[in-house]
């Protein structure tokens, strides 16, 4: 199987020329099991610390053991579609827990349970729509080109069956796991290294504007593996753009300028490096995003043109048209199907839209336009962003999203609290495809790697999203009457908490910052000129530092790998050993994070807090860390190439 961006051939665990039992009612029960199970834990999780966990480690990890002790004769594809169904669950997290919590923040307490989940089930079949749309161009044509470290890594844990792999994954995954419940739940070391926990680092950045951040998860540094030393390195110069040269140019020029900090008045001069990026250098970033977009899908013309012809010739064949010679493994949903749902989502939210929010059919024909544009728009965004990196900007995308809509729907009279709600659903439905159409994506690269049926798996996807839309409006409206988004003891609901700070001032007057939207776009056309790709760059222009890092780290290992041998057989080889490691580490950082998650929420208290903000407890962090480096590269480069 592959496991690096340079790897020229997939060969599959299940040969494409073969029929297998991929869906069974076994693999239905635990795949939509394990669906809602997830989307109750992680929708919590995502609520109450602000995080989502990947579902794939543990979904994985517990389907593997449930063939072991059931002794499933099936187990591979029922394990490989089971965890795929179960994505569903946490898929459509982002429409429910990043938007929708905003409502009761702001004290909105007219909106139906029934008005929350249309926008999410009908976001959720739109995302999974797209992500077919595109999955013969992401997965097949530029399979070369996007490394999909998280579906790499998914791929890995999935394949590990023989048993050198086996045990290798397990120690691995092992070491993983114990490495982020000691780093989370216990604190012995140092999360972020910065420069700033040392006394010099401090007065550097103080002269300077300028610090270095490293986040130490063990999953960051897999997922960099599978990204590879190329985009590694583009989304870290993004990042070193922002923190390096934007940030400290803010400072010069407008250390003078009133900016507002949690609600009050301060000279930009005092305040905080953090704060300068989130109040400006982002919104640079969010710009960024958005231009790489367009680009992305003007550069996609020809296959969005090519995939809306086939469309149209299906839907008017009635089933005349026959393919020939098509693999089992490139089997998609019917074009004809992919075309009309699109479609039909769309309209079917605008009559809902039109229904409860609109006032005039202008406003409803100019909704219709925004969610069926950006849809297509940011999910190719989102689906080239979880491709680089393994990580999805929902939150910054959806900002963009709520910033056009509400200019363009105040600018036909729509306003005040009902405004408030047209937006927020909007956001819900489109944040929900986004998240759908570039996680999917990633199982679909898994289908792609291990032989699996793409048709059924996006078939049970559909079944997926829709069950898992309507336990997470469920799990929302519990938490709520549990514990509230407002007040002592509510949970935190940062994003939501931020849509809302975004969402009521723009329809009740207020203004956006559009002069660096503006620049963010012009530079990510200038990127694309000079032939550096702008949304990897975006990303790391918009993502906080330390989480980029991780990933130039990652890549320039599996770069020191791939150099380590003349040959390039055993070189390939070596490269497939370090990315068992690191999809052991990716895996078992998930299950370990999500345990340390549920320890926090039980009131379970182990941290170090004292220790761990001294300089001493970086300085472990880093030598941990260096170790795990050398790890990978030692356990990689002694693997010699098959006669």
């Amino acid at each position: 199987m592959a496991s690096n961006e340079h790897h020229n051939e997939v060969r599959p665990i299940m040969d494409p020329t073969k029929n297998y039992e991929e869906i069974n009612s076994y693999v239905i029960f635990w795949g939509l099991f394990f669906a809602a199970l997830f989307a109750l834990a992680v929708g919590y999780l995502c609520l109450k610390i602000g995080q989502t966990v990947d579902a794939f480690a543990p979904v994985s990890i517990l389907s593997m053991g449930m063939a072991v002790l059931f002794k499933r004769k099936n187990a591979f594809p029922e394990t490989v579609h089971i965890q795929a169904i179960a994505s569903s669950g946490t898929n459509v997290l982002a429409g429910v827990m990043f938007i929708l919590p905003a409502l009761f923040i702001l004290d909105i307490h007219t909106v139906s349970v029934f008005q929350m989940i249309v926008p999410i089930v009908l976001g959720g079949l739109l995302g999974v729509f797209l992500c077919v749309f595109f999955r013969q161009y992401f997965c097949e044509e530029m399979h070369h080109a996007y490394p999909f470290p998280s579906g790499r890594a998914a791929a890995e844990v999935l394949s590990s069956n023989d048993g050198g792999k086996a045990k290798l994954m397990a120690l691995s995954g092992l070491l993983g796991l114990g490495y982020d419940f000691v780093l989370n739940s216990l604190g012995w070391w140092r999360e972020v290294f910065s420069t700033t926990t040392f006394r010099w680092g401090q007065v550097f950045q103080q002269n300077s504007k300028m610090h270095l951040s490293l986040d130490s998860d063990i999953a960051l540094l897999g997922l960099g593996y599978f990204t590879g030393i190329r985009y590694g390195s583009i989304i870290a110069a993004g990042s070193f753009f922002a923190w390096f040269v934007m940030v400290p140019l803010f400072f010069f020029i407008g250390g003078d300028h009133i900016m507002m900090v949690g609600g009050k008045e301060i000279l930009l001069a005092d305040a905080s490096t953090g704060d300068v990026f989130k109040t400006y250098v982002r919104h640079i970033g969010i710009g960024m995003l958005a231009m790489a977009g367009v680009i992305g899908l003007l550069t996609m013309s020809n296959v969005v043109s090519k995939i809306m012809k086939r469309a149209i010739v299906d839907m008017f064949s009635r089933g005349k048209t026959t393919t020939v010679n098509v693999l089992r493994t490139q089997i998609d949903l019917p074009s004809s199907v992919l075309g009309l749902g699109i479609v039909l989502t769309t309209v079917l939210f605008s009559i809902f839209f039109h229904i409860y929010y609109a006032d005039t059919f202008l406003q409803t024909v100019l909704a219709f336009f925004i969610v069926l544009i950006l849809s297509f728009l940011l999910s190719v965004v989102g689906i080239s962003s979880i491709a680089f990196t393994g990580n999805e900007p929902v939150s910054g995308m959806i900002i963009f999203m709520i910033l056009i809509s509400a200019v363009i729907m105040t600018s036909v009279g729509m306003g005040g609290t009902t405004g408030i709600i047209a937006i927020l659903m909007m956001a819900a439905f489109l944040a929900t495809t986004i998240g759908v159409a570039g996680n999917f994506m990633s199982e679909l690269k898994v289908a792609h790697l291990t032989g699996a049926t793409p048709a059924k798996m996006q078939l049970w996807q559909l079944v997926g999203v829709v069950i898992a839309g309507i336990v997470c409006v469920g799990v929302l409206i519990l938490l709520n009457n549990a514990y509230g988004f407002v007040g002592d003891g509510a949970l935190n609901a940062p994003q939501a908490n931020a849509m809302a700070a975004i969402v009521e001032p723009l329809m009740t007057g207020g203004s956006a910052q559009w002069e660096l939207y503006i620049l963010g776009a012009i530079f990510a056309v200038l990127l694309w000129m000079i032939g550096v790709p702008p949304l990897a760059f975006a990303l790391g222009a918009y993502l906080p530092m330390e989480i980029n890092t991780p990933i130039l780290v990652g890549g320039f290992i599996s770069y020191l790998v791939k150099r380590s041998s003349k040959d390039e057989a055993e070189s390939e080889a070596r490269v497939a050993e370090g990315g068992t490691v690191a999809s052991g580490f990716v895996a078992g950082g998930a299950i370990g994070s999500l345990i340390s998650a549920v320890l926090k929420i039980a009131g379970v208290d182990w941290f170090l807090d004292a220790w761990e903000k001294t300089p001493e407890a970086t300085y472990l962090g880093i030598v941990i860390y260096l170790a795990l480096c050398v790890m990978i590269y030692k356990i990689a480069t002694r693997k010699r190439a098959a006669n």
